[in-house]
């Protein structure tokens, strides 16, 4: 993946059926490694590691209802 201009951190990838997983921790569990992905793994790393924020306080994704169909929000909640 590229490199962020953010510092370092030891994400936790692992092979399954020839395709990248990244271990997320604040769903705990694997996601599918996408440039995305990749991006919002190393940012909560640094938000929790660098910043100090607390990892109960912080989503990445939610499920929400709208006009009775549900839906999945992508966000980091500060």
């Amino acid at each position: 993946m590229q490199s962020l201009n953010l510092p370092r951190f030891s994400a936790k990838v692992i092979e399954r059926n020839k395709k990248l997983f990244i271990f997320d921790d604040i769903r705990r569990k694997y996601v599918s490694l996408t440039p995305e992905e990749w991006v919002r793994q190393h940012f909560v790393s640094y938000l929790v590691t660098e910043k100090g924020f607390p990892r109960e306080l912080l989503a990445n994704e939610i499920a929400i209802k709208l006009n009775g169909t549900k839906k999945k929000m992508r966000y980091n909640r500060i």
